[in-house]
Protein backbone atom coordinates (compact mmCIF):
# COMPACT_ATOMS: atom_id res chain seq x y z
CA UNK A 1 0.00 0.00 0.00
CA UNK A 2 2.67 2.37 0.92
CA UNK A 3 4.27 1.97 -2.64
CA UNK A 4 1.36 2.36 -4.33
CA UNK A 5 0.88 5.80 -2.22
CA UNK A 6 4.27 6.60 -2.85
CA UNK A 7 4.10 6.28 -6.64
CA UNK A 8 0.40 7.66 -6.51
CA UNK A 9 1.80 10.93 -4.89
CA UNK A 10 4.81 10.86 -7.10
CA UNK A 11 2.41 11.10 -10.01
CA UNK A 12 0.49 13.77 -8.52
CA UNK A 13 3.26 15.84 -7.26
CA UNK A 14 5.05 15.86 -11.45
CA UNK A 15 1.92 16.80 -12.70
CA UNK A 16 1.36 19.71 -10.27
CA UNK A 17 4.98 20.93 -10.96
CA UNK A 18 4.23 21.23 -14.99
CA UNK A 19 1.09 23.04 -14.01
CA UNK A 20 2.76 25.54 -11.80
CA UNK A 21 5.59 26.02 -14.17
CA UNK A 22 3.24 26.84 -16.35
CA UNK A 23 1.46 29.62 -14.23
CA UNK A 24 4.89 30.59 -13.16
CA UNK A 25 6.62 31.30 -16.70
CA UNK A 26 3.12 33.48 -17.53
CA UNK A 27 2.98 34.99 -14.24
CA UNK A 28 6.81 36.78 -15.15
CA UNK A 29 8.77 36.59 -18.43
CA UNK A 30 11.34 34.07 -19.14
CA UNK A 31 14.19 35.88 -17.37
CA UNK A 32 11.96 35.94 -14.23
CA UNK A 33 10.64 32.84 -14.38
CA UNK A 34 14.83 31.63 -14.76
CA UNK A 35 16.11 33.29 -11.98
CA UNK A 36 13.35 31.95 -9.56
CA UNK A 37 13.53 28.42 -10.74
CA UNK A 38 17.41 28.78 -10.13
CA UNK A 39 16.96 30.24 -6.48
CA UNK A 40 15.07 27.68 -5.48
CA UNK A 41 17.39 24.72 -7.14
CA UNK A 42 20.17 26.30 -5.31
CA UNK A 43 18.10 26.09 -2.29
CA UNK A 44 17.33 22.52 -2.49
CA UNK A 45 21.32 21.70 -3.02
CA UNK A 46 22.41 24.20 -0.08
CA UNK A 47 19.55 22.41 2.32
CA UNK A 48 22.13 19.13 2.49
CA UNK A 49 24.60 21.23 3.67
CA UNK A 50 22.58 22.27 6.44
CA UNK A 51 22.17 18.54 7.77
CA UNK A 52 25.42 16.94 6.26
CA UNK A 53 23.03 14.82 4.92
CA UNK A 54 23.00 12.58 8.53
CA UNK A 55 19.15 11.91 7.74
CA UNK A 56 19.78 9.61 4.91
CA UNK A 57 21.28 7.01 7.29
CA UNK A 58 18.21 6.63 9.78
CA UNK A 59 17.26 3.59 8.02
CA UNK A 60 20.42 2.16 9.70
CA UNK A 61 20.11 3.80 12.54
CA UNK A 62 16.95 3.70 14.42
CA UNK A 63 15.55 0.65 12.26
CA UNK A 64 18.22 -1.32 14.92
CA UNK A 65 17.40 0.63 17.62
CA UNK A 66 13.89 -0.32 17.44
CA UNK A 67 14.27 -3.80 17.00
CA UNK A 68 16.23 -4.06 20.01
CA UNK A 69 14.18 -1.78 22.12
CA UNK A 70 17.37 0.85 22.38
CA UNK A 71 14.52 3.92 21.81
CA UNK A 72 17.13 5.68 23.53
CA UNK A 73 19.81 5.54 20.87
CA UNK A 74 16.91 6.09 17.92
CA UNK A 75 16.20 9.60 20.34
CA UNK A 76 19.97 10.43 20.12
CA UNK A 77 20.48 9.87 15.90
CA UNK A 78 17.25 12.33 15.57
CA UNK A 79 18.68 14.89 18.61
CA UNK A 80 21.54 15.19 16.66
CA UNK A 81 20.35 15.82 13.12
CA UNK A 82 18.32 18.23 15.02
CA UNK A 83 21.66 19.97 16.42
CA UNK A 84 23.28 19.62 13.44
CA UNK A 85 21.09 21.88 11.94
CA UNK A 86 21.37 24.62 14.87
CA UNK A 87 25.04 24.60 14.66
CA UNK A 88 24.73 24.87 10.90
CA UNK A 89 21.91 27.53 9.92
CA UNK A 90 23.94 30.30 11.42
CA UNK A 91 27.04 29.48 9.67
CA UNK A 92 25.81 29.13 6.41
CA UNK A 93 23.72 32.46 6.87
CA UNK A 94 26.86 34.06 7.67
CA UNK A 95 28.93 32.49 4.90
CA UNK A 96 26.57 33.63 2.68
CA UNK A 97 26.73 36.85 3.99
CA UNK A 98 30.14 37.74 3.64
CA UNK A 99 30.30 36.33 0.45
CA UNK A 100 27.14 38.84 -0.77
CA UNK A 101 29.50 41.66 0.96
CA UNK A 102 32.91 40.81 -0.73
CA UNK A 103 30.88 40.62 -4.24
CA UNK A 104 32.17 36.90 -4.50
CA UNK A 105 28.27 36.03 -4.23
CA UNK A 106 25.96 35.71 -7.15
CA UNK A 107 24.62 39.23 -8.96
CA UNK A 108 21.26 38.27 -7.05
CA UNK A 109 18.82 40.78 -5.22
CA UNK A 110 19.11 41.24 -1.64
CA UNK A 111 15.08 39.75 -1.31
CA UNK A 112 16.13 36.81 -3.50
CA UNK A 113 18.77 35.87 -1.46
CA UNK A 114 16.92 36.79 1.79
CA UNK A 115 13.98 34.40 0.74
CA UNK A 116 16.43 31.67 -0.01
CA UNK A 117 17.73 31.46 3.71
CA UNK A 118 14.58 30.39 4.58
CA UNK A 119 14.02 27.60 2.36
CA UNK A 120 16.87 25.45 2.71
CA UNK A 121 15.91 26.01 5.94
CA UNK A 122 12.41 24.87 5.75
CA UNK A 123 13.63 22.30 2.60
CA UNK A 124 16.18 20.19 4.73
CA UNK A 125 13.53 20.60 8.25
CA UNK A 126 10.81 18.64 5.90
CA UNK A 127 13.52 15.81 4.38
CA UNK A 128 14.45 14.99 7.75
CA UNK A 129 10.77 14.71 9.20
CA UNK A 130 10.17 12.55 6.23
CA UNK A 131 13.54 10.84 6.80
CA UNK A 132 12.46 9.79 10.14
CA UNK A 133 9.48 8.98 9.78
CA UNK A 134 9.78 6.18 7.36
CA UNK A 135 12.78 4.98 9.72
CA UNK A 136 9.80 4.81 12.47
CA UNK A 137 7.69 2.93 10.37
CA UNK A 138 5.29 5.65 9.70
CA UNK A 139 6.54 6.57 5.97
CA UNK A 140 2.91 8.15 4.77
CA UNK A 141 3.15 10.62 7.85
CA UNK A 142 6.10 11.54 7.01
CA UNK A 143 6.28 11.62 2.74
CA UNK A 144 3.46 12.12 1.89
CA UNK A 145 2.95 16.06 3.20
CA UNK A 146 6.47 16.37 1.38
CA UNK A 147 5.83 14.98 -1.98
CA UNK A 148 2.34 17.02 -2.00
CA UNK A 149 2.40 19.69 -0.17
CA UNK A 150 4.51 21.95 -2.11
CA UNK A 151 2.89 21.79 -5.46
CA UNK A 152 -0.34 21.95 -4.24
CA UNK A 153 0.11 25.14 -2.75
CA UNK A 154 2.56 26.35 -5.53
CA UNK A 155 -0.30 25.59 -7.89
CA UNK A 156 -2.98 27.11 -6.19
CA UNK A 157 -1.04 30.38 -4.75
CA UNK A 158 0.14 30.92 -8.48
CA UNK A 159 -3.17 29.94 -10.39
CA UNK A 160 -5.02 32.56 -7.96
CA UNK A 161 -2.29 35.38 -8.97
CA UNK A 162 -2.83 34.38 -12.46
CA UNK A 163 -6.49 34.88 -12.30
CA UNK A 164 -6.22 38.03 -9.75
CA UNK A 165 -3.61 39.80 -12.35
CA UNK A 166 -1.22 39.78 -9.55
CA UNK A 167 2.05 41.43 -10.09
CA UNK A 168 4.71 38.80 -8.67
CA UNK A 169 8.88 39.57 -8.66
CA UNK A 170 11.43 36.24 -8.26
CA UNK A 171 11.69 36.73 -4.95
CA UNK A 172 8.12 36.23 -3.99
CA UNK A 173 8.13 33.09 -5.72
CA UNK A 174 11.11 31.80 -3.77
CA UNK A 175 9.22 33.22 -0.45
CA UNK A 176 5.89 31.14 -1.96
CA UNK A 177 8.25 28.14 -1.84
CA UNK A 178 9.28 28.74 1.50
CA UNK A 179 5.92 28.98 3.13
CA UNK A 180 5.13 25.67 1.24
CA UNK A 181 7.97 24.03 2.48
CA UNK A 182 6.72 25.52 6.32
CA UNK A 183 3.58 24.63 5.59
CA UNK A 184 5.14 20.98 5.34
CA UNK A 185 7.23 20.63 8.15
CA UNK A 186 4.12 21.36 10.23
CA UNK A 187 1.40 19.19 8.37
CA UNK A 188 4.87 15.97 9.11
CA UNK A 189 5.01 16.95 13.09
CA UNK A 190 1.67 17.62 13.47
CA UNK A 191 0.62 14.46 11.76
CA UNK A 192 3.83 12.76 13.77
CA UNK A 193 2.98 14.23 16.98
CA UNK A 194 2.60 10.57 18.48
CA UNK A 195 4.97 8.77 16.98
CA UNK A 196 7.75 11.30 18.17
CA UNK A 197 6.48 11.75 21.54
CA UNK A 198 9.12 8.89 23.00
CA UNK A 199 11.79 12.17 22.48
CA UNK A 200 9.84 13.10 25.73
CA UNK A 201 11.03 10.53 27.45
CA UNK A 202 13.94 8.97 26.33
CA UNK A 203 16.98 9.95 28.82
CA UNK A 204 20.27 11.53 26.98
CA UNK A 205 23.38 10.40 25.90
CA UNK A 206 25.87 10.08 28.23
CA UNK A 207 28.47 13.02 28.43
CA UNK A 208 31.06 10.81 27.25
CA UNK A 209 29.76 9.83 24.08
CA UNK A 210 30.84 7.26 22.14
CA UNK A 211 32.11 7.83 18.25
CA UNK A 212 28.76 7.36 17.03
CA UNK A 213 27.98 10.63 15.73
CA UNK A 214 31.05 10.96 13.85
CA UNK A 215 29.85 7.33 11.65
CA UNK A 216 26.43 9.19 11.49
CA UNK A 217 28.46 12.08 9.98
CA UNK A 218 30.36 9.75 7.33
CA UNK A 219 27.65 7.74 6.30
CA UNK A 220 25.78 11.12 5.17
CA UNK A 221 28.63 12.19 3.38
CA UNK A 222 29.09 8.80 1.74
CA UNK A 223 25.31 8.59 1.06
CA UNK A 224 25.26 12.38 -0.50
CA UNK A 225 25.86 11.74 -4.11
CA UNK A 226 22.83 9.38 -4.16
CA UNK A 227 20.84 11.69 -2.56
CA UNK A 228 21.48 14.15 -4.97
CA UNK A 229 21.26 12.32 -8.50
CA UNK A 230 18.01 10.16 -6.91
CA UNK A 231 15.95 13.22 -5.08
CA UNK A 232 17.66 16.33 -5.91
CA UNK A 233 18.58 15.53 -10.56
CA UNK A 234 16.13 18.46 -11.22
CA UNK A 235 17.85 20.76 -8.95
CA UNK A 236 21.40 20.24 -9.78
CA UNK A 237 20.64 20.18 -13.47
CA UNK A 238 19.10 23.38 -13.15
CA UNK A 239 21.11 25.39 -10.55
CA UNK A 240 24.48 23.98 -13.00
CA UNK A 241 22.82 25.35 -15.94
CA UNK A 242 22.32 28.69 -14.43
CA UNK A 243 26.35 29.32 -14.35
CA UNK A 244 26.34 29.26 -18.15
CA UNK A 245 23.37 30.18 -19.47
CA UNK A 246 21.22 33.70 -19.45
CA UNK A 247 18.21 33.47 -16.86
CA UNK A 248 16.14 33.35 -19.85
CA UNK A 249 18.06 30.10 -21.21
CA UNK A 250 17.96 28.29 -18.08
CA UNK A 251 14.04 29.21 -17.47
CA UNK A 252 13.51 27.67 -20.87
CA UNK A 253 16.46 24.82 -19.93
CA UNK A 254 13.94 24.05 -16.63
CA UNK A 255 10.80 24.30 -18.85
CA UNK A 256 12.20 21.54 -21.20
CA UNK A 257 13.67 19.35 -18.62
CA UNK A 258 9.91 19.48 -16.80
CA UNK A 259 8.66 18.15 -19.79
CA UNK A 260 10.66 15.26 -20.24
CA UNK A 261 10.52 14.69 -16.14
CA UNK A 262 7.41 12.97 -16.66
CA UNK A 263 8.91 11.00 -18.89
CA UNK A 264 11.82 9.99 -16.77
CA UNK A 265 9.72 9.27 -13.60
CA UNK A 266 7.42 6.89 -15.46
CA UNK A 267 10.87 4.77 -16.06
CA UNK A 268 11.59 5.41 -12.52
CA UNK A 269 7.99 4.16 -11.37
CA UNK A 270 8.59 0.71 -12.98
CA UNK A 271 12.05 0.40 -11.10
CA UNK A 272 10.62 1.39 -7.92
CA UNK A 273 7.57 -1.17 -8.71
CA UNK A 274 9.69 -4.12 -9.27
CA UNK A 275 12.74 -3.68 -6.77
CA UNK A 276 11.55 -5.40 -3.85
CA UNK A 277 11.00 -8.48 -6.20
CA UNK A 278 14.41 -7.69 -7.50
CA UNK A 279 15.87 -7.61 -4.07
CA UNK A 280 14.12 -10.73 -2.74
CA UNK A 281 15.41 -12.56 -5.58
CA UNK A 282 18.63 -11.81 -4.78
CA UNK A 283 18.61 -12.18 -1.31
CA UNK A 284 17.08 -15.29 -1.90
CA UNK A 285 20.30 -16.73 -4.25
CA UNK A 286 17.18 -17.29 -7.43
CA UNK A 287 19.49 -15.60 -10.24
CA UNK A 288 16.73 -17.08 -13.28
CA UNK A 289 13.94 -15.05 -11.56
CA UNK A 290 16.13 -12.06 -10.92
CA UNK A 291 16.93 -12.05 -13.99
CA UNK A 292 13.70 -12.69 -15.21
CA UNK A 293 12.38 -9.53 -13.25
CA UNK A 294 14.85 -7.42 -14.77
CA UNK A 295 14.05 -8.11 -18.55
CA UNK A 296 9.97 -7.54 -17.57
CA UNK A 297 11.04 -4.35 -16.13
CA UNK A 298 13.35 -3.42 -19.30
CA UNK A 299 10.53 -4.48 -21.81
CA UNK A 300 7.89 -2.35 -19.69
CA UNK A 301 10.59 0.59 -19.82
CA UNK A 302 11.25 0.08 -23.39
CA UNK A 303 7.80 0.00 -24.29
CA UNK A 304 6.95 3.26 -22.06
CA UNK A 305 9.99 5.15 -23.41
CA UNK A 306 9.20 4.27 -27.39
CA UNK A 307 5.42 5.41 -26.40
CA UNK A 308 6.56 8.70 -24.75
CA UNK A 309 9.27 9.74 -27.28
CA UNK A 310 6.88 9.14 -30.03
CA UNK A 311 4.34 11.47 -28.42
CA UNK A 312 7.31 14.27 -27.03
CA UNK A 313 7.93 14.21 -30.90
CA UNK A 314 4.40 14.73 -31.69
CA UNK A 315 3.10 17.39 -29.00
CA UNK A 316 6.57 18.42 -28.12
CA UNK A 317 6.02 22.10 -30.09
CA UNK A 318 2.77 22.36 -28.68
CA UNK A 319 3.81 21.60 -25.02
CA UNK A 320 6.26 23.84 -25.38
CA UNK A 321 3.48 26.80 -26.69
CA UNK A 322 1.55 26.53 -23.35
CA UNK A 323 4.66 28.41 -21.75
CA UNK A 324 5.04 31.02 -24.29
CA UNK A 325 5.96 31.27 -28.45
CA UNK A 326 9.70 32.22 -27.27
CA UNK A 327 10.02 28.73 -25.49
CA UNK A 328 9.87 26.97 -28.80
CA UNK A 329 13.55 27.97 -29.08
CA UNK A 330 14.32 24.80 -26.36
CA UNK A 331 12.83 22.45 -28.84
CA UNK A 332 16.34 21.42 -29.37
CA UNK A 333 16.97 20.73 -25.61
CA UNK A 334 13.51 19.07 -25.22
CA UNK A 335 15.15 16.53 -28.48
CA UNK A 336 18.54 16.58 -25.95
CA UNK A 337 16.92 15.67 -22.80
CA UNK A 338 15.71 12.61 -24.32
CA UNK A 339 18.99 11.32 -23.47
CA UNK A 340 17.96 11.16 -19.57
CA UNK A 341 15.21 8.48 -19.60
CA UNK A 342 16.85 6.68 -22.55
CA UNK A 343 19.99 6.07 -20.65
CA UNK A 344 18.13 4.82 -17.67
CA UNK A 345 16.40 2.16 -20.08
CA UNK A 346 19.27 1.10 -21.94
CA UNK A 347 21.43 0.68 -18.39
CA UNK A 348 19.17 -0.33 -16.10
CA UNK A 349 18.44 -0.13 -12.30
CA UNK A 350 22.27 -0.09 -11.69
CA UNK A 351 21.94 1.63 -8.43
CA UNK A 352 18.77 -0.60 -7.04
CA UNK A 353 21.07 -3.49 -7.75
CA UNK A 354 24.19 -2.78 -6.30
CA UNK A 355 22.66 -1.30 -3.26
CA UNK A 356 20.88 -4.69 -3.09
CA UNK A 357 23.99 -6.47 -3.24
CA UNK A 358 26.02 -4.84 -0.34
CA UNK A 359 28.04 -2.92 -2.94
CA UNK A 360 27.55 0.42 -1.60
CA UNK A 361 31.27 1.79 -2.20
CA UNK A 362 30.49 0.82 -5.76
CA UNK A 363 27.35 2.60 -5.56
CA UNK A 364 29.11 5.58 -4.09
CA UNK A 365 30.95 5.53 -7.15
CA UNK A 366 28.76 5.38 -9.59
CA UNK A 367 26.70 8.21 -8.34
CA UNK A 368 29.29 10.46 -7.71
CA UNK A 369 31.18 9.88 -11.55
CA UNK A 370 27.40 11.32 -12.80
CA UNK A 371 26.84 14.25 -10.00
CA UNK A 372 30.81 15.07 -11.14
CA UNK A 373 30.18 14.22 -15.03
CA UNK A 374 26.68 16.00 -14.73
CA UNK A 375 28.39 19.32 -13.49
CA UNK A 376 31.29 19.32 -15.80
CA UNK A 377 29.29 18.20 -19.34
CA UNK A 378 26.55 21.37 -18.56
CA UNK A 379 29.25 23.74 -17.92
CA UNK A 380 31.21 22.93 -20.61
CA UNK A 381 28.81 22.38 -23.64
CA UNK A 382 26.74 24.58 -22.27
CA UNK A 383 29.16 27.50 -22.48
CA UNK A 384 29.83 26.57 -26.09
CA UNK A 385 26.31 25.52 -27.68
CA UNK A 386 24.39 27.23 -25.26
CA UNK A 387 20.85 25.90 -24.03
CA UNK A 388 21.20 23.26 -26.52
CA UNK A 389 24.79 22.26 -25.07
CA UNK A 390 23.59 22.40 -21.59
CA UNK A 391 20.63 19.65 -22.37
CA UNK A 392 23.38 17.50 -24.24
CA UNK A 393 25.37 17.78 -21.66
CA UNK A 394 22.86 16.72 -19.19
CA UNK A 395 21.90 13.89 -21.57
CA UNK A 396 25.65 12.68 -21.90
CA UNK A 397 26.28 12.70 -18.25
CA UNK A 398 23.66 10.53 -17.66
CA UNK A 399 24.43 7.76 -19.96
CA UNK A 400 28.41 7.97 -17.80
CA UNK A 401 26.79 7.64 -14.75
CA UNK A 402 24.35 5.05 -15.97
CA UNK A 403 27.04 2.94 -18.09
CA UNK A 404 28.71 3.21 -14.45
CA UNK A 405 26.77 1.76 -12.60
CA UNK A 406 26.05 -1.11 -15.13
CA UNK A 407 29.36 -1.74 -15.64
CA UNK A 408 30.06 -2.08 -11.81
CA UNK A 409 27.05 -4.49 -11.42
CA UNK A 410 28.61 -6.91 -14.10
CA UNK A 411 31.94 -6.34 -12.49
CA UNK A 412 30.99 -7.13 -8.64
CA UNK A 413 28.11 -8.87 -8.52
CA UNK A 414 28.19 -10.50 -12.58
CA UNK A 415 24.50 -8.81 -13.30
CA UNK A 416 23.89 -7.67 -16.15
CA UNK A 417 21.14 -5.06 -15.69
CA UNK A 418 20.97 -3.67 -19.59
CA UNK A 419 18.47 -4.07 -22.33
CA UNK A 420 20.58 -7.18 -23.28
CA UNK A 421 18.64 -8.75 -19.99
CA UNK A 422 15.46 -8.69 -22.28
CA UNK A 423 16.70 -12.05 -23.75
CA UNK A 424 16.23 -13.67 -20.71
CA UNK A 425 12.18 -13.45 -21.77
CA UNK A 426 13.04 -15.69 -24.01
CA UNK A 427 13.91 -18.45 -21.59
CA UNK A 428 17.55 -18.24 -21.07
CA UNK A 429 19.23 -19.13 -18.02
CA UNK A 430 21.05 -16.68 -15.86
CA UNK A 431 24.80 -18.14 -15.46
CA UNK A 432 26.83 -15.09 -13.33
CA UNK A 433 29.86 -15.43 -12.88
CA UNK A 434 30.80 -15.56 -8.82
CA UNK A 435 30.49 -12.33 -7.29
CA UNK A 436 33.55 -10.62 -5.99
CA UNK A 437 33.61 -10.37 -2.34
CA UNK A 438 31.64 -7.20 -1.17
CA UNK A 439 34.18 -4.38 -0.98
CA UNK A 440 35.40 -3.30 2.49
CA UNK A 441 33.84 0.33 4.21
CA UNK A 442 30.54 1.24 4.26
CA UNK A 443 27.92 -0.22 2.47
CA UNK A 444 24.74 1.89 1.37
Amino acid sequence: VDSLLLIGARIGANLLALVWTVLLVRLLDADGAGLALQAVSVAQIASILVTLNVESGAMRAIVPARAEGRMDRAAAFIRFNRRIMLASVPALGLAVLLAWAAGVAPGWPPALLGAMLPAVVLVALARLSARHATALGVMRKGLLPRLLTGPVVLTAVLGLAWLEGWPLAPSHVVMLFALSEGLTVLIQNWLLRGDFAFLRDAPPPPAAAPPEPRRWIALGLWLSPGLVMAEYRKAILIATAGLVLSDAETGMFAVAFSIINILNFGVNAVDIAFSPRIAAAMAGQAPRLRDRLLASSAAIKLAGLGLGSLLVLALGPTALGWFGSGFQAAWPALMALLLVPAGSVLFGPGSVLLSSGGQGRADFAANLVAAAACVAAICVLGARLGMTGAALGAGLAHLAGQAAGAWLCARRLGIDPTLLVLRRLRGGHATPPPPRAPARGLAR
